[in-house]
């Protein structure tokens, strides 16, 4: 066995895998790749890895019928909602297409293999078509992107950038965000929930080199929004090798309880980054000392102008710690609107 060769051979695999949204390659796919590099020939047992992996031969022989099968996928909101379905074929030959497999047993096969940790995990594994489909999204718009390499310290350094971000309008800051995270090799990528869902945000590694943060429009604020979105970055930054991908629900709809103890740890890990990321805690505590008795409208802006962040985050964050009541100060929220709603 040449190790070389397979790892020079894997390399041009995972180009081919990420032109295609990193779905498994075909066995002709694997096959042309082979024949079109004979100069460096992959060992039998890397070739007999692809090929069952990519047509699911290692599953049980019993599976759905492929109209069974899709009709557990959301596919009239997933049409709505515009995901990557090929037309003028059938819904099963389009759900195939879309996951890049063969049959249901392959596509139950590379879910399966997905080291999926959720904030709730009861609830998700009852819907598991209408998450995976969002993740395949998620893949397919990640794979539209010019990612660079990961770098951590890139990553962290643009903290502050992506920070000064909450002062804009919500949609000219995500174009700004998509093309920071970019350069940090981090995909940056916004897709509608489905159905049965209730998503807020997801955190993964799509290979050794790129990260994901995938996130939908549950919220109708800023501060909920950008508060997501720091905390998907806390999964990325304190959780790689030991959670390297996780989904979280939408707490304010499905309670707050989390069934893995595990993962109650890592929750509060990225909701202290993003809270502390946004509103550095020595800063907050000194404004509440020499504030906390008027916190007047104009008291809160001028604070969150000192440190550099939008006033509605400023707000969200002393409603949640009951500072304030939940409906003073939301004129300085921005109200989000996607042209398109959450479905449930």
């Amino acid at each position: 066995m040449n190790s070389d060769a397979d790892k020079a051979w894997e390399r041009a695999i995972g180009k081919l895998r990420r032109k295609k949204g990193f779905s498994p390659l075909s066995p002709e796919e694997a096959e042309a790749a082979y024949e079109a590099a004979p100069a460096v020939p992959l060992s039998a047992t890397r070739i007999s890895d692809i090929v069952k992996f990519a047509t699911g031969a290692q599953q049980p022989a019993k599976s759905p019928s492929l109209i069974e099968w899709s009709r557990q996928f959301p596919l009239k909101a997933m049409k709505k909602f515009q995901f990557t379905l090929a037309e003028g074929i059938s819904d099963a030959e389009a759900l195939l297409d879309f996951f890049g497999v063969r049959s249901p047993a392959a596509w139950q096969s590379r879910w399966d293999a997905q080291p999926v940790a959720f904030r709730q995990t009861q609830v998700f594994d009852a819907r598991k078509e209408a998450v995976s489909a969002w993740v395949r999204e998620a893949e397919i718009e990640a794979a539209k992107l010019n990612l660079a390499d990961f770098d951590e310290a890139r990553f962290r350094s643009s903290l502050e950038q992506l920070r000064k971000l909450t002062r804009k309008k919500v949609g000219e800051a995500w174009e700004e965000a998509i093309a920071i995270c970019e350069l940090a090799g981090v995909a940056l990528v916004l897709v509608p929930e489905l159905p049965g869902t209730r998503i807020s945000g997801c955190a993964r590694w799509l290979d050794e080199k790129y990260a994901l943060i995938a996130l939908t429009i549950r919220y109708k604020t800023d501060d909920q929004f950008w508060f997501t979105f720091f905390h998907e970055i806390g999964h990325i930054l304190l959780h790689r090798g030991r959670k390297t991908f996780v989904i979280d629900n939408a707490a304010e709809e499905m309670g707050d309880e989390v069934v893995d103890s595990d993962m109650a740890k890592y929750e509060e890990e990225a909701d202290r980054f993003s809270a502390d990321t946004l509103i550095p805690p020595k800063a907050l505590a000194e404004f509440l000392r020499l504030h906390g008795r008027t916190l007047t409208n104009e008291e809160i802006y001028d604070f969150a102008e000192a440190i550099g962040i939008g006033p509605g985050i400023v707000i969200g964050r002393l409603q949640h710690d009951t500072v304030l009541e939940h409906w003073q100060g939301n004129e300085f929220k921005q109200n989000l609107d996607w042209g398109f709603a959450p479905e449930d």
